[in-house]
């Protein structure tokens, strides 16, 4: 990234930021989410400076790339959600089906007892920030953004069975 450019996205960052925020805050119900989905917006508009910086709007150029990240977080936590369900759901069904069925530790391999897990749980359905549950945990919000990936793709992994 040139020294111009560098210039350019932080101008536009004090400029935008507040805006930006408002915007993603009435979308997503949720302050915390909001600052972060305008922090992620930055963390692109850093990672391509030059099609910000040669953009004919660049302003509209990060509406629009906000736009995106606000539906890949709605996305992404509608799918937890979905996830979270099922395997609660198919826990209570293995429940009250038969007393012969394998122990559900055995079934979801600890699964629900997991930090990954409650990481998931607070996500999808408590609607808390990677940041939220970062900051609670003492971990970088990439940490805890991997944590809730694995969770994810092991809840996939144990349902399609």
């Amino acid at each position: 990234m040139t020294k111009k450019q560098s210039l350019m996205i932080e101008n536009l960052y004090y400029e935008m930021f507040e805006k930006m925020k408002i915007y993603a805050c009435c979308s997503l119900d949720n302050e915390a989410l909001a600052e972060e989905a305008v922090q992620e917006t930055f963390r692109i508009a850093c990672q391509k400076p030059a099609q910000l910086c040669e953009s004919v709007n660049p302003r509209g150029w990060l509406v629009q790339t906000l736009k995106y990240t606000i539906c890949n977080i709605q996305s992404s936590r509608e799918t937890a959600k979905r996830l979270v369900e099922k395997c609660m759901q198919t826990q209570r069904g293995d429940l009250t089906v038969s007393e012969d069925n394998p122990d559900l530790r055995i079934l979801y391999g600890n699964v629900a007892d997991t930090e990954e897990f409650k990481l998931l749980v607070e996500m999808a359905v408590e609607g808390r920030s990677h940041l939220e549950m970062a900051k609670s945990r003492g971990i970088s919000v990439s940490a805890c953004r991997k944590r809730v990936q694995r969770a994810k793709e092991t809840l996939r992994r144990r349902i399609d069975k």
